[in-house]
């Protein structure tokens, strides 16, 4: 048994209300399901999706506070079984600042990991993980699946996610980090490049991955993933971003493993939130056969080049980076 989805991650920041702004601008909205961080945290939801997906703790230092995963009741005994058996790995109470239910526990790395009774909302029978939206209807050579109607949208037009995606952290032993995603989450890969990335998804019908690690000295957050309809919104979504004067991450682009067009932008405290859509989806687990791939074919097919503190681990960053509107 393995956990069903990825439900939400926690960040610890030193300015939860720029972080918070930030989303917002991003196109998340605000929700107070619960109370977090003794009311000086915040917590947020993509429009019309009855799940918290963003937690955000006040912090000292910015830090990759916990991962959310949902499972069934039997999934969830299952990985507690294994938690309790699994060397480096330590149950622990639930954290005052993020009162959330099941079990709680940390790996040989320090990162926190909670996992409890939930399926996908909605959960459309647990393969699709979103509600189902107008299809990208697009001309080409040969067939026209867009006729009399005008292809362009208004530019203007505000971006909301749908959902989070996926969420990329640091590691400092990728294999071990590995080794305990399959054998305490029940994770499984789909892709890895190297010794540099590893790409996994929960078994039985998911993207492409919902979890990477990359190798580095520390852990932390790179980023967060979250869906928009179409490769329009990634750019409209990117371009409100920049004029409101937060900074590029990186983007447009369209990425090799998991093949999702996407825009990242940095947020106040040096992490990054993507726009992302058309990522690939894996419904038969013995059709996809993962691959490790050589890294000069295995990190974007097309896009700028990546800027130098791209892969850069801003993990203990002190103060936020406020934004210069244009």
């Amino acid at each position: 048994m393995a956990v069903r989805h990825f439900h939400h991650f926690a960040l610890g920041v030193p300015d939860v209300e720029a972080q918070k702004t930030f989303y917002e601008d991003f196109g998340l909205v605000g929700h107070t399901s619960r109370n977090v961080a003794n009311g000086n945290g915040a917590i947020l939801r993509c429009v019309g999706r009855d799940q918290d997906q963003v937690v955000l703790i006040e912090s000292r230092e910015r830090c990759l506070h916990h991962l959310s995963f949902g499972a069934t009741p039997e999934g969830l005994a299952d990985v507690k079984r294994r938690a309790e058996a699994y060397p480096g790995v330590q149950l622990i109470d639930s954290p005052n600042a993020t009162p959330y239910d099941g079990i709680w526990f940390s790996d040989a790395d320090g990162m926190i990991y909670n996992v409890h009774i939930g399926e996908p909302a909605p959960s459309n029978g647990g393969l699709v993980p979103h509600a189902s939206r107008a299809p990208f209807r697009a001309n080409g050579p040969g067939h026209y699946d867009r006729v009399n109607l005008k292809g362009s949208i208004d530019a203007n037009a505000k971006v909301v996610p749908h959902r989070l995606g996926h969420l990329i952290h640091f590691t400092p032993d990728l294999e071990a980090k590995l080794a305990f995603y399959r054998n305490v989450l029940g994770l499984v890969m789909s892709d890895r490049s190297e010794h540099l990335i590893a790409f996994l998804r929960p078994p039985g019908g998911s993207d492409h991955h919902v979890i990477a690690t990359i190798q580095d000295e520390k852990v932390g957050f790179h980023h967060a993933s979250f869906e928009v309809d179409t490769i329009d919104h990634i750019g409209l979504g990117g371009q409100a971003m920049l004029r409101k004067g937060y900074r590029n991450g990186w983007g447009v682009g369209r990425h090799a493993l998991g093949s999702n067009f996407f825009w990242y932008i940095r947020d106040p405290h040096g992490g990054l939130a993507e726009y992302f859509c058309d990522i690939d989806y894996i419904a038969d687990d013995a059709q996809w056969k993962a691959k490790n791939w050589p890294l000069d074919v295995s990190f974007y097919v097309w896009g700028p080049e990546p800027p130098p503190d791209f892969a850069q681990n801003f993990e203990g960053a002190t103060k936020a980076v406020k934004p210069v509107a244009r």
